[in-house]
């Protein structure tokens, strides 16, 4: 049942919803600005009025997938089917295994599997970014932290919220999605380096 979850979660993340939004706008993601298909390059394309509802149904999306996932299968689900949405989301089937960058699907992940988490990580996200003038520079720390969030949740034993309470499960969801979205992210880092650099 926690492969079916997986198959699921990954099926939900992998619905190119950002793509068909923007296109009823008349907005093509993959052919402007970074060719990403999220709500950042939605934004910088079509303004807060696409970018807005990209954004929230990519965070349902990434919820929704949880919450099936805990139906099918329990806690190893919602974990199982966390990590596969997150996939679906970067690698998808649907767009040539090219996708999006994760971050708005994770918080509905996050939302659906570790609440009390979330809030932690959206500030360390905004502010690590704002330090470093780098989205993917403040992805890299709080994906780091999503990892040491389990580990501490686990050494001191806190509760999640509405969530998954297995601390190991919270590590292995935080790990899973850390090493499917590291690359991109990493890369982004990269290119930001070089930009401030030049003189």
């Amino acid at each position: 049942m926690t492969v079916l979850a997986s198959v699921f979660g990954y099926l939900i993340g992998s619905i190119p919803t950002a793509v068909w939004l923007a296109r009823a706008r008349g907005v093509d993601l993959r052919a402007g600005g970074t060719g990403n298909p999220g709500a950042n390059n939605a934004r910088r394309l079509g303004g807060l009025g696409l970018a807005v509802p990209i954004l929230a149904v990519e965070v349902t999306k990434g919820w929704a997938a949880v919450a099936l996932g805990f139906s099918v299968a329990g806690e190893q689900g919602a974990a199982a089917a966390a990590i596969a949405a997150v996939a679906g989301n970067v690698y998808n089937v649907w767009l040539g295994f090219h996708g999006g960058k994760g971050l708005a699907i994770t918080a509905g992940v996050l939302l659906g599997m570790w609440p009390l988490m979330l809030p932690i990580a959206l500030a360390v996200l905004i502010l690590t970014s704002a330090a470093t003038r780098s989205t993917g520079k403040g992805t890299l720390t709080t994906l780091a932290l999503l990892i040491l969030g389990g580990l501490v949740w686990e050494r001191v034993g806190l509760e999640s919220g509405w969530g998954v309470d297995d601390p190991a499960l919270l590590i292995l969801a935080a790990a899973g999605i850390s090493l499917i979205m590291t690359r991109k992210h990493w890369l982004d880092a990269r290119r930001s380096v070089r930009t401030h650099a030049r003189p």
